[in-house]
């Protein structure tokens, strides 16, 4: 069975206008949005350092789904064993 997904990319309000319920709206906008358009789920992507991003979300009902992790590649960065 194939199920249909709205990925938020970004959902961002300003920090000066922050705790005035702009995410909340947008949010709430965006459920409606995929319920309507028969969507089974929908997901986003958030910064693991971005703790009050990840409470917000959590308030919304969302659940981690899984972890993704990452290297920065630049100069020096890797162990001189795995060269």
């Amino acid at each position: 069975m194939e199920y249909k997904t709205l990925y938020i990319d970004d959902l961002c309000v300003d920090e000066t206008l922050r705790g005035q319920h702009i995410g909340k709206t947008l949010y709430n906008f965006v459920v409606g949005f995929a319920k309507e358009s028969g969507c089974y789920n929908l997901t986003l992507n958030v910064w693991s350092c971005n703790q009050s991003a990840m409470r917000f979300y959590e308030k919304c009902g969302l659940k981690p789904q899984k972890v993704g992790l990452e290297l920065i590649l630049e100069e020096g960065s890797l162990d001189p064993a795995v060269r």
